[in-house]
């Protein structure tokens, strides 16, 4: 697969991407907000879900599906999708 094929894979997926810089972060693909403190912050990314913790987080940035974030980042972890049991 080619450079370009992969990242229109990657866009077509609608998986997360996060790029950290320093402070700043900035997440892609984000469909929904879930939880926000100044700890920790949730989104919904297509299918899983991404969560940063840390100090002093807040969103600077929720535009076209792509947030920015400041903070101190201290952990970065990425979910599945969600289970969904029998009853």
């Amino acid at each position: 697969m080619s450079f370009r094929e992969e990242l229109l894979f990657d866009f077509a997926e609608h998986i997360p991407r996060i790029l950290v810089c320093g402070d700043t972060i900035v997440v892609d693909s984000v469909k929904r907000v879930e939880i926000v403190t100044d700890t920790q912050i949730v989104v919904k990314s297509g299918k899983s879900f991404l969560a940063l913790s840390g100090a002093k987080l807040f969103i600077k940035e929720l535009a076209c599906e792509r947030m920015l974030i400041e903070g101190e980042i201290k952990e970065i972890q990425f979910y599945g999708m969600e289970y969904k049991g029998q009853n």
